[in-house]
């Protein structure tokens, strides 16, 4: 009895164009086309290595090309054989697998709906969506490939097997992100480390109190970064660019110029390294007031009164004061009693301290040594004239 499905051993007796013809027992002899033979070698190969008398199992299908002749499927036969040897697949399981792209499947509309794969010895299906994670127009280049898949149906009834790639792009993907990820992570507290190491050095090669030649980094409205060490950077604030409170950092420097630096101090904990310029530069103040000295006696002029005293200017950057207590030989309520602004007096340099930045002066002092004076020319041309007692008296006045 021969029937569509059913599986028969023949022996080859005979090829033509149209294929294989086998002989199997039945009264009429099979033919197995050579598409029916392999997929792979074309007819002229297959009529080059089959030759009569080998033997081949082939499966009956339905239809005939000929009324004489049986139609046989050796490809069939060898699938039918190959499902024998697929194991099941637990629902909710898959497996992996290593499969062969043979053709593309289109539906009715021709339309692609997936890919025909050569896995475990028979043809299965993966989906158009689950050959990559992005979306497939032209499927052309994944024939002949060999692609890693897994296994995610199997129907051994219908002779139904399903495959997909989606997974393991994803968990590949999940792990190039993890590993640049974790790269990325690495090459970051590298160079933290990396810049640690060269904070520390940097800070280990400055000490405060010292001068230094730093490159400006940045200009900031409140003042000038400078970076004085590899990875050390310091701030010069606005009241450290110069003795001349109205200059501002843009008219000290620009980025990438050089400049010279006093640390003021270095705090390691909030990494912060505080700057001067002013402090490498000769305060203005100081050189004009070196020129005075104590015991001077010089016209000032009247700036401002206090309460307890009068500020005088000595020069353009210099000024003084003249306390309260030295304005006048006898006690005064307020410096307005004697002095107003603008005026200019004669007051002599009494006290100077360079490095507070004060002088004190006398006008006071400056009158009782004009007295004194006085006394002492009167007293050199009548000193013979005086009584004893006078005399006494006046010189007591010279002390």
């Amino acid at each position: 009895e021969v029937y569509p499905g059913k599986v028969v051993n023949g022996t080859v007796i005979q090829l033509d164009k149209d294929g294989v013809y086998v002989s199997f027992g039945y009264r009429h002899d099979g033919l197995i086309p050579y598409s029916e033979w392999s997929q792979t070698e074309s007819a002229e190969e297959l009529q080059n290595s089959i030759k009569v008398g080998d033997e081949v199992e082939a499966k009956v299908v339905p239809g005939s090309t000929k009324s004489d002749f049986v139609r046989l499927s050796k490809i069939k036969a060898e699938r039918d054989a190959a499902w024998k040897n697929v194991a099941e697949l637990p629902e909710g399981e898959k497996r992996p697998a290593t499969v062969k792209v043979l053709r593309i499947i289109k539906n009715k509309a021709k339309n692609i709906v997936g890919l025909g794969v050569a896995v475990e010895g028979v043809e299965g299906f993966m989906p158009a969506s689950h050959v990559e994670l992005r979306r497939v127009e032209d499927f052309t280049g994944y024939i002949g490939k060999e692609l890693e898949a897994e296994i995610i149906e199997v129907d051994l009834e219908k002779k139904r097997i399903v495959v997909s790639r989606r997974d393991l792009l994803r968990a590949e993907a999940d792990a190039k992100r993890k590993a640049y990820k974790e790269a990325k992570e690495a090459r970051i507290a590298a160079a933290k480390e990396a810049r640690a190491a060269a904070e520390e050095a940097a800070y280990n090669s400055v000490e405060e109190g010292k001068v230094y030649t730093g490159k400006v980094v940045k200009v900031a409205e409140f003042g000038l970064f400078v970076e004085i060490g590899e990875g050390l950077v310091g701030l010069v604030h606005n009241t450290e660019l110069s003795w001349d409170r109205s200059v501002k950092a843009a008219d000290v420097a620009k980025e990438g110029d050089e400049v010279t630096v006093l640390v003021k101090s270095i705090d390691r904990e909030n990494k912060r390294v505080a700057l001067s310029i002013k402090a490498t530069l000769e305060d203005p103040w100081k050189v004009e007031a070196s020129q005075f000295h104590i015991g001077d006696i010089l016209d000032v002029e009247v700036v401002r009164l206090l309460a307890f005293g009068a500020i005088v200017k000595l020069s353009d950057k210099v000024e003084g004061l003249v306390h309260i207590s030295e304005i006048a030989p006898e006690r005064i309520e307020a410096p307005s009693d004697v002095l107003e602004v603008g005026q200019v007096v004669k007051a002599e340099i009494i006290k100077m301290d360079l490095e507070s930045k004060k002088i004190g002066l006398s006008i006071s002092k400056v009158k009782r040594d004009a007295e004194k004076n006085e006394f002492r020319s009167y007293m050199g041309s009548k000193k013979s004239h005086l009584s004893q007692n006078l005399s006494e008296q006046l010189e007591s006045l010279e002390k």
